[in-house]
């Protein structure tokens, strides 16, 4: 059956009577058909009410009737009055025109974008669409003059309710196929569709004033102007310009505008990769030009005296306060380094921190590249974490500067949808794309974008469709690989000389004035070359007064007391041991409160759970708020942790630590979904934003870091000597040997510390729940910041001699770097033959093996030694500690392979202070695994006698 006859059956006979039997169903219960008819209904709207009012009549008062039967392709005309009985059943040929004419309207908003006329290169001219040609639906080219009814509320876009058919093609060609081209049509929330039809199908009908326009042109002027100057004063050299999408300029500059004055917005915070950053920090962030220059000629972004590696320019943010209409707004552009998107997570967590802080309104808004958008992976998992409660920011706008390349990579290999941008619709966000060459058409959509992000709190996606007039740096040939692209590129002008022609035929602006304002601009430009020969960085401005209270590296950096009184811990540890009356708690989770109780009463056996619990409660005390996330970290992988009970009957969830007295800070404590990239950025961007807060990341094993390495290597350990970000962030990573197999036995403690240095960052493997509870809480009582990588135990959580008094969490007590022989056997150190020096879970098994073989071993001559602080390196007080025996061999005992662990880091630092002391042993002997590639072996029978053997080796025990 042709479409045509398909399409006027549907409307005929029985089944135009089910048709209008549902749709007075709809009328009284729009929730009583099924949900695609209800959709269809709503689309046609008031035009079906031709259905039933030219079938019945008023509603009081039936009619008789003059009707046109469909027949497949033939109508029929009766003249026999019609009760509305008989005649409910029937459909109107102006009816059928109506519902024919809304399906092609939708079609057009599901399927326009497809025809819209998008490059400003017009390399590519799109095939009209078969979706929306009108024979699909029935109509030929006889029809275009028809008078068709559409409702006032069904398409916006038209001035009235009757229209020949061409005008309705040529609205909706004009709305949805020209410079914008809008994808929303599948979003789930019909609010949100409804919202953004009457919008969109209104936009055409919104015109700028002259203002608004001369506006656009100044910032085109001061885009382009940059760009020209840049490619002038510095021939090859790498500034990965915006050279053909500076439309991006005037786009952010409208988003602020509208976000400041229609949403009183207090800051927006934005993440970037290199190209065209250097535009965006002078032209909207606002960089002095001359600070920007000064950077070009070989000077350093920051004071003279303050330590660390810099960045290249275009890696560079920066911060700054600006008026807005009459309205201040802080803007922000995060420091990234070249790796594409990775940002992103960390502008969402410092969002988060600010709205968490103030509970105002802070925007997050990510520019991203084409390319990157659809082949990094990171986004997906920003976009996928957007609605969820620990992560969501309110809605984030996103901005894609098109470049229709990627690098060298054509679209057609570079994505497998329709469009770059495809993968924003995990988020169910609208996606709206844009011809770059058309600035108005920019401008009103990143106004629309605003509002939306406002309305819904949703992201929104804004396609910057552009090119790029360059290669991808300035010294790079890009015919080589795109002849065709750059043929068309060196024949068009720029954005700024068409926008000013355009004005100039408007009569808005004439072309002497929009010449005399480029050149006022070269001129300040020239100004501020000239001045960066003589400028100097006297202060970082674009670090917040939170920071400036810290101190750098090489300034006064000082520990302070992480002791708490013995009330306080009392005070605690009531909370962790009662709930709220009323509360169903699990029976065994009863048990346990009880025996937090009775550590409590006892003054003893604080397990690890316990100690950390202590810290967290104590910072509250004091003000400072905790957040934490991870997967399963409410819970805990290992079902340690409980900070979050669930009632047994609701399911409602009561955090203990948030209830410990009314004036106390709070514990956010989230599990994260199934990311470790996205969401370890995320915290990372979070402690970056709010020095005050305890951030903690905590992974399901400590070797799924490996998932978010691009965040240890580049921001974490880097982010102070490059950028002179510092960051409290903690990472629990669940690290031993305890026969599970390779991906749940290592943390890559190596990795970890072949980042150090500078002390950049702490990296700790700990043994007693006290010294992991001073660990955490030096994080916010000193006056300095720095990340801490903790190698977390499995085994040790509830192992019983990893248990730490309650004496060691109070009075005078700290954290302790290194830990000497603790058993009283060992007293006369002189008379010690061996000492084992170790770190982590590994202690306890020599100190149990020592203990089993006190007959066959002289267990006063072995001691043990435990390095709880892998790096900044304890030296002095291991130096101190080896001292004391002057006579013993040493050795260092690890569970890792030779090649992994902390055996490569540690024995050239302990063979120099061994040969400062001028031991007797000069050098340090190795016990552990042979190296292999696999961290550990898969079976238990392997595991258990490797493990038997290292520990033996390092207690000198030779076997029969």
């Amino acid at each position: 059956m042709a479409m045509k006859d398909h399409i006027a059956s549907v409307f005929s006979g029985s089944n135009s009577a089910y048709l209008a039997d549902l749709y007075a169903q709809w009328v009284e219960d729009p929730h009583s058909v099924d949900p695609s008819f209800s959709e269809l209904f709503v689309a046609m709207d008031d035009a079906q009410h031709i259905i039933t009012k030219d079938a019945r009549g008023a509603s009081w008062s039936p009619r008789p009737l003059t009707e046109v039967e469909i027949e497949g392709d033939e109508a029929v005309n009766t003249d026999a009055p019609k009760t509305e009985k008989s005649i409910k059943g029937q459909i109107t040929q102006a009816a059928y025109d109506s519902i024919r004419a809304i399906q092609l309207i939708n079609a057009y908003r599901v399927f326009g974008h497809q025809y819209a006329q998008l490059d400003p290169l017009q390399l590519e001219q799109r095939p009209l669409v078969v979706e929306l040609d009108p024979q699909r639906y029935g109509f030929t080219a006889q029809d275009m003059n028809r008078l068709i009814f559409i409702g006032k509320n069904a398409a916006p876009f038209l001035s009235k309710e009757i229209h020949p058919l061409r005008e309705i093609i040529a609205g909706l060609q004009k709305v949805y196929c020209r410079s914008i081209a809008w994808e929303y049509m599948y979003l789930q929330d019909n609010e949100q569709r409804q919202w953004l039809k009457q919008k969109i199908e209104k936009l055409g009908s919104v015109t700028l004033v002259s203002d608004d326009k001369k506006r656009i042109l100044q910032q085109l002027t001061e885009a382009v102007g940059f760009e020209a100057f840049c490619q002038k004063r510095y021939v090859g050299v790498k500034r990965f310009g915006l050279d053909g999408g500076e439309v991006t300029i005037p786009a952010l500059h409208a988003l602020i505008r509208q976000a400041v004055t229609q949403y009183d917005v207090k800051s927006i915070a934005m993440g970037m990769a290199h190209r065209g950053r250097l535009n965006v920090l002078t032209n909207v962030i606002g960089k002095p030009f001359v600070a920007l220059f000064h950077e070009f000629s070989g000077g350093s972004y920051k004071p003279d005296g303050i330590p660390g590696a810099a960045d290249v320019k275009y890696h560079l943010g920066y911060r700054k306060k600006v008026e807005v209409a009459g309205k201040e707004v802080e803007l922000s552009l995060a420091f990234n380094p070249s790796h594409l998107e990775a940002v992103g997570a960390v502008v969402e967590g410092q969002v988060r921190a600010e709205q968490d802080r103030d509970h105002q309104k802070h925007l997050a808004v990510l520019l991203h590249g084409d390319a990157a958008f659809a082949g990094q992976g990171v986004v997906y998992e920003i976009l996928a974490m957007s609605q969820l409660p620990g992560y969501e920011t309110g809605g984030t706008i996103h901005v894609v500067t098109n470049n229709q390349i990627g690098f060298t990579t054509q679209p057609d290999v570079a994505f497998s949808g329709y469009y770059g941008t495809d993968v924003g619709k995990v988020a169910r966000a609208p996606i709206i794309h844009v011809n770059g060459d058309d600035p108005e058409a920019v401008v009103k959509v990143m106004q629309l974008a605003v509002d939306f992000q406002a309305q819904f709190a949703t992201d929104v996606i804004i396609d910057l469709v552009c090119y790029r007039r360059n290669g991808h740096n300035e010294s790079d040939e890009p015919a080589f690989t795109q002849p065709l692209m750059y043929q068309a590129i060196r024949k068009r002008e720029t954005i700024y000389k068409i926008y000013a022609d355009k004005l100039a035929r408007e009569g808005i602006l004439v072309t002497s004035e929009s010449e005399k304002n480029w050149n006022l601009f070269q001129e300040y430009l020239q100004s501020s070359y000239k001045a960066s020969e003589d400028y100097r960085v006297n202060e970082m401005q674009w670090v917040t007064s939170e920071w400036r209270e810290m101190k750098w590296r090489g300034q006064d950096r000082q520990e302070t007391p992480t002791a708490i009184s013995e009330e306080i811990a009392q005070t605690i540890g009531k909370a962790l041991s009662s709930y709220a009356e009323g509360f169903e708690c699990h029976p065994k989770l009863i048990r346990q409160l009880e025996a937090k109780a009775q550590m409590f009463a006892s003054k003893g056996g604080i397990d690890w759970a316990t100690g950390e619990a202590l810290a967290f409660g104590s910072l509250l005390i004091e003000g400072h708020p905790v957040r934490m996330t991870g997967q399963d970290c409410q819970r805990g992988t290992f079902s340690h942790r409980n900070a979050v009970l669930f009632d047994q009957i609701t399911q409602q969830p009561y955090i203990l630590l948030n209830h410990i007295q009314p004036e106390q800070a709070k514990l956010d404590i989230y599990n994260s979904f199934l990311s470790e990239f996205a969401v370890l950025g995320f915290e990372y961007g979070y402690s970056c934003t709010n020095p005050n807060t305890l951030v903690l990341w905590e992974a399901q094993f400590g070797d799924f870091a490996n998932g978010a390495q691009i965040i240890i290597d580049q921001f974490i350990s880097a982010g102070e000597s490059k950028w002179l970000q510092m960051s409290g962030l903690v990472l629990l990573l669940p690290h031993s040997q305890e026969g599970q197999g390779a991906e749940h036995s290592s943390a890559r403690l190596e990795r970890f510390l072949q980042l150090c240095g500078d002390d950049n960052m702490q990296v700790c493997n700990i043994t007693t729940p006290a010294n992991y509870f001073h660990a955490l809480r030096r994080q916010m009582k000193r006056n300095y910041r720095q990340p801490l990588v903790i190698m977390s135990p499995k085994s040790l959580l509830r192992h019983k001699l990893a248990q730490s008094p309650l004496s060691a969490f109070t009075d005078n007590t700290c954290f302790m770097p290194v830990i000497n022989e603790v058993d009283p056997v060992v007293s006369d150190k002189s008379k010690v033959k061996r000492v084992v020096l170790c770190s982590g879970k590994v202690y306890y098994d020599l100190w149990m093996r020592r203990l089993d073989m006190r007959c066959e071993l002289q267990f006063e001559q072995v001691a043990l030694v435990r390095i709880e602080q892998l790096y900044p390196f304890p030296e002095r007080e291991l130096s101190d500690i080896l001292s004391q025996y002057p006579n013993a061999e040493i050795v260092w005992c690890q569970e890792e392979p030779e090649n992994m662990g902390a055996w490569n880091f540690v024995d050239r630092k302990i063979e120099k202070i061994l040969r400062i002391l001028n031991h007797k042993s000069p050098c340090v002997q190795y016990t552990g695994r042979l190296p292999a590639a696999s961290p550990a072996t898969g079976l238990s029978s392997v595991y258990k006698t490797e493990q038997e053997t290292l520990i033996d080796e390092a207690l000198g025990h030779k076997k029969a």
